[in-house]
């Protein structure tokens, strides 16, 4: 299929409600599709923020690495997801790195571009801070997984978490084992023993990437 600018742009959360006007000018000053190979470093530490990413398809982690070079991934990025909010306010260099895991098509918008947008269509100031107080929630369970409960409950507490945002007791798994293992703050070691357990426990179905909460 060939790529509609009027749909990615459209698809992305904080444009939700725009009017075709709005997004038919939001098409026009987007750069699309860049094509990013799996392995490409999109950002790091030392790159200027100053474009909001869309994903128009594949995958891209986000991660941090600490003064021993171990990777810490924050979240995933899929289809539809939009990164680098703060690029179309701050001007700052990125705190973390963002890699595709697969090959990845990126389109883009500047803060300059934005912010002129901004002052005609104020409804995306106010879709804008949903979008960013949902990603601070995102952050906030994150911590709140990988803080004071055991491996075993971080692990049950994430597939438990998936399958309410799913609204499914069956699924697949969002993300590679060893992605989720970073996520979690585990080792992919911990991860398996402790899925297995949950099998053990009567908790868990899993086969393959499908898991089924019990």
């Amino acid at each position: 299929m060939s790529h509609s600018p009027i749909k990615c742009v459209q698809g992305a959360p904080i444009f939700k409600g725009l009017d075709d006007a709005a997004i038919a000018e939001l098409a026009k000053i987007s750069v699309h599709q860049q094509l990013f190979n799996k392995g490409s470093v999109l950002y790091d530490p030392t790159s200027q923020l100053d474009r909001m990413m869309i994903v128009d398809s594949g995958r891209v982690k986000v991660y941090q690495l600490n003064e021993n070079g171990k990777e810490k991934v924050l979240y995933m990025l899929r289809g539809g997801a939009i990164d680098s909010e703060a690029a179309l306010f701050a001007n700052r260099k990125h705190f973390n790195y963002a890699e595709a895991v697969e090959d990845t098509r990126i389109c883009s918008i500047g803060r300059d571009d934005f912010q002129a947008l901004l002052r005609r269509e104020p409804d995306v100031a106010f879709n804008l801070l949903n979008i960013l107080g949902d990603r601070l929630t995102e952050l906030e369970s994150v911590s709140a997984l990988t803080g004071n409960l055991t491996a075993k409950n971080r692990v049950l507490a994430y597939l438990q978490q998936i399958g309410q945002e799913k609204q499914a007791a069956e699924f697949d798994l969002p993300v590679r084992k060893k992605e989720l293992a970073s996520f979690l703050g585990i080792t992919p070691e911990t991860l398996s023993r402790q899925l297995h357990q949950l099998v053990a426990d009567g908790l868990l179905a899993i086969a393959g990437k499908r898991v089924t909460l019990l």
